[in-house]
């Protein structure tokens, strides 16, 4: 880990060095997440492993450049398979004046300052959090130096991520978009999800290299690192980076009678308009539009087929050098499949209990994959007016038909996982409370039809009738005293999770109403669940003792108990009546002595299981088990390093907490929020040592 030492003597041999120009090169590499020999050595080079925190996606290594004509290139290294990771925030600041202009900030507020002489003219921004990884996951901002403010303009023209030991992102940035001087100076950096982090590490010049050493710390970045345009004979030919329908038109219906294909480089424009340059598996191309000078418009007759898949091949145009386009079946063409998507949102019952009359009610589909966003909101409206795939006006089944494009393998249609949310009225806290819904995109169905309920609670799920249920609760070891005051929190009315706890929650142990005999230990409830109530209810007993102020949850980062309410069964004349419970004690304790639950068996050392299932959706058992009576902790943290929650901090008697009375993970952070897709990390720690296993989240 490296410290800043202002010495005259090293800041002044850093400043001779970084002020060289390195190893840039002139020349086009493909954009495939593969460092090619154009690029040649690494203009910075940062050893892997001294990044702060535990996770090697943000642990930065090499930094490569080149330039041709026409773009800039980048490619770093990272210390992570971060394609199987899936998560990463990755920064580039160029300076392209050398002078005091520029922006010291972060256009996401980041914790950072970079440090004179290299003010950042331009930032770029690019996330890892859904495969497959492109430009579109990037953002290319401009400093306003009259206005000192930061303004997105674009985004990057390409990307791509090579998967590894050790993984490889490349970027492409047209030089008409940030200028093209002879010098730029630049620094590459990670951070983490949350909008105050700070830079964790960099692939920089070691003189100035950062390094944090917490997620607090205002990180100094200095994009001291020297790159020279070069200029030379373009040999290079140009490739045919991708090709895609665009999806949507204007209005937002399905549009696939066209396909987009997109160049590395500029080519020329008479060749390129050359319809007799492509062929497009089963279409005629009636003329072609030119989008920009590597992007161009193939308008084709008629819609391209659906399930099937769809090969567009590129030959005779060449670039402005006059290197043509090689035809080899590889570089020069690119295959995708289509297919087709309705979805019926199902919204009746969620608009009985919001609606926003007399305005109109909006319903918008966010998602994972194009043609959907998840930003900006509401740019996918869904319609209840009978039209463009609603089959009937009027009824609040809001409907959206959408056609997604994916790439196909060897003639083989590829699978890919779409996650997407509804939202009532375009606003932010009107997504939907529960999780992404997901669906796996299947190429050999040229159209599905998905009928979804708003939070997934369709009237199958609600009662028909109210019905009573009645609570039991004692203390065991130890038993409750005289005054101490019991409750029950719960998921739905006529409960809440909300403390102080409803009047209508507490428990008494005073002979009346459910309870048969007072003063005996046992608490008693019985309440009534309307109808219209989800079945399916999650509940926790609380204790406040007495001479206490504060209500304390039983079996803290432990699942919560359940009721689920058969309306076939039972009603208020006939209530579901539980078994006894005891107070902090949520399962079946395995080999405990019944006279005390933390007596278990102990072993020799602290263990800590693999969680079941794994992978898991939403919810997950982390088993483990104590040879002796001891404080410990159990943490879930994210790939960066940063906690999401906490399950366990209290003293446990000796034992096997497994099966039913394992810790249970529900998938959320400690604000009760769901958290995202990806790789989590669970710890267990005592005083003398700590155990950390992975767990994976799919949504």
């Amino acid at each position: 880990m490296r410290k800043w030492t202002f010495m005259t003597g090293v800041l002044l041999a850093a400043l001779l060095i970084n002020t060289e120009a390195r190893a840039e090169a002139f020349g086009t590499p493909t954009i495939d997440g593969v460092i090619d020999g154009v690029y040649g050595a690494a203009e910075a080079s940062d050893p892997f492993g001294d990044h702060w925190a535990s996770n090697n996606n943000i642990d930065l290594g090499d930094l490569y450049v080149c330039n041709d004509a026409t773009f800039w290139y980048f490619a770093f290294t990272v210390n992570d398979n971060i394609v199987s990771t899936n998560w990463g925030k990755y920064v580039l600041s160029i300076d392209t004046t050398n002078d005091t202009n520029g922006g010291t900030t972060d256009p996401w507020g980041r914790n950072v300052t970079i440090s004179d002489p290299h003010k950042s003219e331009f930032t770029v921004r690019s996330w890892l959090d859904a495969q497959p990884y492109g430009p579109e996951d990037s953002q290319l901002w401009s400093w306003d130096q009259g206005t000192t403010t930061w303004t997105e303009t674009s985004s990057l023209v390409d990307a791509a991520v090579g998967a590894g030991t050790t993984s490889v992102l490349e970027w492409k940035i047209a030089k008409a978009d940030i200028g093209d001087p002879d010098t730029i100076y630049v620094e590459v950096w990670t951070t983490g999800g949350g909008g105050g982090d700070n830079a964790q590490d960099t692939s920089n010049d070691p003189a100035d290299d950062w390094n944090a050493t917490d997620w607090a710390t205002t990180s100094i970045l200095s994009s001291s690192t020297c790159v020279a345009k070069q200029t030379g004979a373009d040999v290079t030919p140009p490739t045919l980076s991708s090709a895609r329908p665009t999806l949507q038109d204007g209005a937002g219906d399905p549009d696939y009678d066209n396909v987009v294909v997109k160049f590395s480089e500029a080519v020329q424009i008479g060749q390129a308009t050359n319809t007799a340059n492509y062929t497009v598996t089963g279409a005629t191309i009636n003329s072609v539009s030119v989008l920009s000078v590597d992007t161009y418009r193939l308008n084709l007759a008629a819609d391209l087929p659906l399930a099937s898949c769809v090969t567009v091949e590129a030959t005779g145009i060449a670039d402005a050098a006059g290197n043509t386009i090689v035809d080899n079946n590889t570089t020069n063409v690119d295959d995708f499949y289509l297919t087709k998507l309705v979805i019926n949102g199902l919204m009746n019952l969620h608009l009985q209990s919001t609606s926003y009359f007399p305005a109109a009610d909006t319903f918008g589909i966010e998602g994972s994959l194009a043609p959907l966003t998840w930003d900006p909101l509401c740019d996918d409206l869904m319609n209840d007016a009978g039209t463009g795939g609603d089959a009937v006006a009027g009824d609040s089944i809001y409907a959206k038909t959408l056609v997604f494009a994916n790439g196909c393998t060897g003639g083989v249609t590829d699978t890919l996982q779409l996650q997407y949310k509804f939202n009532h009225q375009c606003v932010n806290p009107g997504y939907e409370s529960t999780s992404n819904h997901v669906y796996t995109l299947d190429g050999s169905l040229d159209c599905d039809t998905l009928n979804i309920w708003w939070e997934d609670i369709a009237p199958i799920n609600l009662t028909d009738k109210d019905i009573d249920v009645i609570f039991f609760v004692a203390g065991l070891v130890p038993p409750f005293n005289t005054g101490d005051s019991l409750a029950i929190n719960g998921s739905q009315l006529p409960f809440d999770f909300n403390l102080p706890p409803l009047v209508t929650s507490l428990m008494n142990d005073d002979g009346t109403g459910a309870d048969s005999t007072a003063g005996d230990g046992t608490y008693s409830l019985r309440a009534t669940f309307p109808t219209g109530t989800i079945k399916n209810f999650e509940y926790k007993h609380i204790l406040k003792e007495v001479g206490d102020t504060l209500w304390n949850y039983e079996c803290l980062g432990q699942g919560n108990r359940n009721v689920f309410l058969n309306d076939t069964l039972f009603s208020t004349t006939n209530p579901i009546v539980l078994d006894l419970l005891y107070w902090d004690f949520c399962g079946q304790v395995v080999g405990v002595d019944d006279a005390d639950p933390e007596s278990a068996i102990p072993g020799t050392a602290m263990k800590l299981f693999q969680n079941t299932p794994n992978p898991f959706n939403p919810r997950t058992s982390i088993e483990f088990s104590l040879p002796e009576r001891m404080a410990v902790n159990l943490n879930v943290y994210d790939a960066s390093g940063r906690l999401v929650k906490t399950l366990l901090d209290r003293e446990l008697g000796a034992g096997a907490y497994v099966g039913g009375n394992a810790v249970v993970w529900d998938g959320t952070d400690n604000a009760g929020k769901p958290v995202s897709s990806g790789m989590y990390f669970y710890k267990l720690q005592n005083e003398k040592e700590k155990i950390t296993r992975k767990m994976t989240l799919i949504r």
